[in-house]
């Protein structure tokens, strides 16, 4: 363990010992000094102190470090109870299905943002909500991992089957208290102990409990007592948090969220360009940056859609990121498949917003778009679906116009005029176009 590390486990025991939120800059500075082995006198007079103040608040770091871990502390012992201390919570970490994420795409801005709202602002309930392959599954493992020292217990779980809230709520508490009959399986015997326990909690794939058509963010039949969990645990005081991943913000979610509020979500977008290009060069693409650059910009930095053009490069193009870009823009099936899950799980009318988001290439206004649209629609209809497309992370919105990302824009083109095709066919039109 390095000095920094110590620093930080002190900051998550002081915080969960109600002791106070972190240490100050002389303490830090006293804290760090010591354990790289120098005195007292040293330390006093390399920060211009007297010997006596730097004593002091070297006594008094002790006395609370001591309180916390509930052992005597000294500056001669303090590396090896810390040590002693992280020894004792290994074990306490259940991952589920989590991924592996030895090799991560930076993603530094978003990280610091959650390491604070779960460290220092002590958020109870976070949601990190994005596109399907933006990295959503990645980056909560990722930050799981890196503040797993500030929590007595991890545990991250999947909803991917859709588990009944009793089922996970049983499992989990059987982990928290080290049970393996647990005879009360209610939302109640959970926020207990979450309120006895410093507990972080990660719940992926949150939309597999949401319904598909209706607006964004309620829930399926059966799972409605998800959302008196997430309430109750976004509402009521406890010492863990809740960090929950998905597709779409679930119901009352938003009303909650604030950035000075104990509820806090991340809309997670693409990487960075030179993120995005590290895909590229690490599946092997040998090209020039603003090549590079290009497929990047494309795909709006989604990484699972990087990741698929690089092997559609390699395997179609022979790794010739020319004649890639060279064939024109396109949709390849692995990615068709995954817009098509989130497409297919509009409701028509939004569906049918996609499609006249997809003809007004260079965005449109909401005013605009009731006009146009046919069959007509209320503005409270509208309203309403447009509030699902953006909590489902599909539409954007800039400059007060609203529109799509190019990848998703030319799948809907391409949906669309397939749906104009078939309808030629049939001689029976579904979807009105505007008269240009």
């Amino acid at each position: 363990m390095k000095g920094q590390e110590g620093l930080t486990l002190v900051d998550g025991l002081l915080q969960a010992a109600n002791l106070g939120q972190k240490l100050n800059d002389v303490q830090s500075v006293v804290f760090l000094e010591t354990w790289a082995g120098r005195s007292y006198a040293e330390i006093a007079k390399q920060l211009g102190y007297q010997h006596d103040y730097v004593k002091q608040v070297g006594s008094h770091l002790w006395r609370i470090l001591s309180q916390a871990l509930g052992e005597p502390v000294s500056k001669r012992n303090i590396q090896a109870v810390l040590r002693r201390y992280q020894q004792s919570q290994q074990g306490k970490q259940d991952w589920g299905e989590a991924i592996d994420v030895s090799q991560f795409y930076d993603r530094q801005e978003e990280r610091r943002s959650l390491e604070s709202w779960i460290i220092e602002d002590r958020c109870r309930l976070i949601g990190i909500f994005g596109l399907g392959g933006m990295g959503k599954t990645a980056l909560s493992v990722k930050i799981a991992q890196e503040v797993e020292s500030q929590f007595e217990f991890v545990i991250w779980r999947s909803l991917q089957q859709a588990p009944p809230l009793s089922a996970l709520i049983r499992e989990i508490v059987a982990i928290l208290t080290g049970e393996t009959e647990i005879p009360d399986a209610s939302t109640n015997s959970f926020m207990a102990q979450l309120r006895l326990k410093h507990c972080l909690l990660v719940l992926d794939n949150v939309e597999s409990i949401l319904q598909s058509e209706e607006r964004g963010g309620q829930y399926q039949s059966g799972y409605e007592d998800y959302r008196c969990l997430f309430e109750r645990i976004a509402d009521e005081p406890h010492q863990s948090c809740l960090v929950i991943t998905g597709r779409e913000k679930p119901g009352s979610f938003a009303v909650r969220d604030g950035k000075n509020l104990p509820v806090r979500s991340l809309p997670l977008k693409g990487l960075s360009g030179a993120d995005g290009e590290q895909i590229l060069i690490d599946k092997g693409v040998d090209a020039a940056s603003s090549q590079r650059r290009a497929i990047v910009n494309y795909f709006g930095g989604n990484p699972l859609a990087l990741k698929i053009a690089a092997t559609t490069i390699q395997t179609l193009f022979g790794g010739n990121i020319q004649a890639f870009l060279a064939q024109g823009t396109t949709v390849f099936s692995d990615l068709w498949d995954l817009l098509e899950q989130q497409f297919e799980r509009l409701s028509p009318l939004q569906q049918q917003i996609m499609y006249w988001l997809a003809i007004h290439r260079e965005g449109v206004t909401p005013a605009k778009l009731q006009e146009e649209i046919l069959p007509k629609v209320s503005g409270r209809e509208l309203f309403e679906a447009l509030e699902s497309l953006h909590t489902r992370s599909l539409v954007e919105t800039g400059n007060e116009n609203l529109t799509l990302q190019p990848v998703i824009m030319e799948y809907v083109t391409q949906r669309f005029i397939k749906i104009i095709e078939q309808e030629i066919s049939c001689e029976m039109p579904a979807v009105q176009i505007p008269d240009f």
